[in-house]
C-alpha cells in the first residue's frame, strides 16, 4: 500500500503494541489499523486473516477522525473495538493501541 510506513514497534507494557496514524500521510485510518494488526500478529498484511468489517465499518473510522468540515481536527475522541481476540483502542490524535488476546498477554515476545 503506498504510502504507509509500519511503525517502530513500542508498548507501554510489553502486552500492549503502539502505533500512530499520520494524518497528514495517504494512507486511510482504517489501513493504517488493519496494518497495525498485522504487524502486531506478524503476518503479512495480504494474508491477514481477520478483517475491520466484523468489528467496525472501516469507512465510519475514517470519518470519525477526519478533521471537520472546517479544517480543524477532531480532538478528545476514543474508539475501542475487538478484532480477531485483540482489543484495539484507536484516539483522535491517532494513536493505535493493540491488546492481545487474554491468553496471548503474558506470553514471552
Amino acid at each position: 500500500m503506498s504510502g504507509y510506513t509500519p511503525p517502530a514497534p513500542q508498548s507501554r507494557s510489553p502486552s500492549v503494541y503502539r502505533a500512530v496514524h499520520d494524518p497528514e500521510g495517504t494512507a486511510t485510518l482504517s489501513t493504517t489499523v488493519i496494518h497495525a494488526l498485522a504487524d502486531c500478529t506478524g503476518v503479512d498484511v495480504t494474508d491477514c486473516r481477520f478483517s475491520l468489517y466484523d468489528a467496525v465499518d472501516p469507512d465510519a473510522l475514517d470519518a470519525l477522525f477526519r478533521p471537520r468540515h472546517d479544517g480543524r481536527p477532531r480532538t478528545g475522541g476514543r474508539l475501542s473495538f475487538v478484532v480477531d481476540d485483540h482489543y484495539v483502542t484507536v484516539t483522535s490524535d491517532g494513536e493505535i493501541l493493540i491488546e492481545p488476546p487474554e491468553s496471548d498477554r503474558y506470553a514471552p515476545r
